[in-house]
């Protein structure tokens, strides 16, 4: 699986609600708005993973969307 880096989630965070995606991932709310909106870069592993799942789901559920296979 690929792994997003801290800067990559950041950047995907700020245009998403947190809660809808704190569910998803089964991560707290104040843990995704400390990664948006500090520059904490000592994340744990975990977090990363899930986080990474997450948007890399998403994209793939938007090029279904759009018509493109892999």
């Amino acid at each position: 699986m690929t792994i997003l880096t801290i800067d990559d989630i950041r950047t995907k965070l700020h245009d998403r609600r947190l809660e809808v995606v704190a569910v998803a991932t089964g991560l707290h709310y104040n843990t995704l708005r400390h990664i948006r909106d500090t520059k904490q870069t000592n994340v744990k592993y975990d977090t990363l993973e899930k986080l990474s799942a997450y948007f890399l789901r998403d994209c793939e559920c938007v090029a279904v969307a759009n018509g493109v296979s892999k």
